[in-house]
């Protein structure tokens, strides 16, 4: 089936494309007060991570999740324009290599990152692992799970969650 799009359409869709492409690898290291990595304008910084497991009970009907949080810092250094993307398109959770749904948090407005001029911003982005990766949690609580946190569209940086402290550690450089 094809997707018709119309004019205002696509300068919504444009807009939010540019405004993730132009934020790739938005995120900068996560401790020794590194405040992030500048990309054109924006910074956005990796702190702590947390997940929490969730059993509705038996007999509820309600299946078993758990919630992966991670804290963000996000800068906006243009004092002229704010800024909003999909938050899906540019961060990525996997867990063993196995991705993880985002679910919103407290710096999203619909699963957007919105963001006025010159404004600073910390909060949490949360995953929701679903009762299908109940093992990626059980490898997580092991400390055995090898947790990636993928930011930006191209190119991207990549982190890797540390158990000690848990914290992320950027793995390369932006190219």
């Amino acid at each position: 089936m094809a997707m018709k799009m119309d004019r205002r359409s696509f300068l919504k869709t444009s807009a939010a494309v540019a405004a993730a492409v132009s934020m790739t690898g938005l995120l900068g290291g996560c401790s020794g007060g590194d405040d992030g990595t500048d990309l054109g304008g924006f910074t956005v910084a990796v702190g702590e991570w947390s997940a929490v497991p969730y059993d509705q009970g038996i007999g509820t009907g309600k299946s078993w999740y758990a919630d992966f949080a991670v804290t963000v810092r996000v800068h906006n250094l243009d004092n002229s324009n704010g800024f909003s993307f999909p938050a899906k398109s540019v961060f990525m959770l996997k867990i063993n290599g196995q991705k993880v749904a985002l679910q919103g948090g407290d710096l999203l407005s619909n699963i957007t990152l919105v963001m006025k001029k010159g404004e600073r911003r910390t909060g949490i982005l949360t995953f929701r692992l679903d009762e299908s990766q109940k093992n990626l949690y059980q490898a997580m609580e092991a400390h055995t799970a090898e947790i990636k946190l993928t930011v930006g569209v191209d190119p991207t940086e990549t982190y890797t969650g540390v158990y000690e402290g848990y914290t992320f550690k950027k793995d390369s450089k932006l190219a």
